[in-house]
């Protein structure tokens, strides 16, 4: 695939999103697709498989009563690989979302393969999808240190937790 077939598909694949018909994005996905979402929201986590992937891309649209939107600020793209910079909006529950994401995506065979999201500010974001009582899923010792080891494989920086918070 030449680089601006890369930027094309990642292009194609938000027009499919913001149409609403989600069920167009699974032509673009391989069947083994990952998304990682970052954060300690009710929304963060790794979705695998396209029924998992629609299914949270609704849940984005659904929670903020259709409101969520991206705008596509820029793509940059390497053979396998594009990245969009993107700015999101939405509103829910008298909150306001307006935030820059960098979203990775990685392609092969003409599918995408794995999605990673970096959000330029996790806390608003997270604090955005919380209840109306400010509260969501919190994370204990365990997420967190779930989430420092999915961090360090892909950074390739080893992690060990204190010994004092094993026992």
């Amino acid at each position: 695939m030449a680089e601006d077939a890369y930027k094309s598909l990642v292009r194609r694949t938000y027009q499919d999103f913001d149409s609403g018909d989600l069920d167009l994005l699974s032509v673009v996905m391989a069947g083994d697709v990952v998304w990682h979402e970052p954060g300690r929201s009710s929304l963060a986590g790794d979705y695998k498989g396209p029924e998992a992937v629609l299914g949270f891309l609704g849940q984005l649209k659904g929670r903020s009563g259709g409101t969520f939107k991206i705008e596509v600020l820029d793509v940059l793209s390497a053979p396998e690989r594009a990245v969009v910079l993107q700015r999101e909006t939405a509103t829910r529950n008298g909150k306001v979302l307006d935030t820059v994401a960098a979203v990775e995506f990685e392609v092969h065979h003409g599918k995408i393969t794995e999605v990673t999201v970096y959000q330029a500010d996790a806390y608003a974001f997270d604090e955005f999808w919380a209840d109306a009582s400010g509260q969501d899923d919190s994370m204990d010792w365990g997420d967190i240190e779930s989430e420092l080891d999915r961090s360090a494989r892909e950074t390739g920086v080893g992690y060990s937790p204190p010994a004092d918070l094993n026992s």
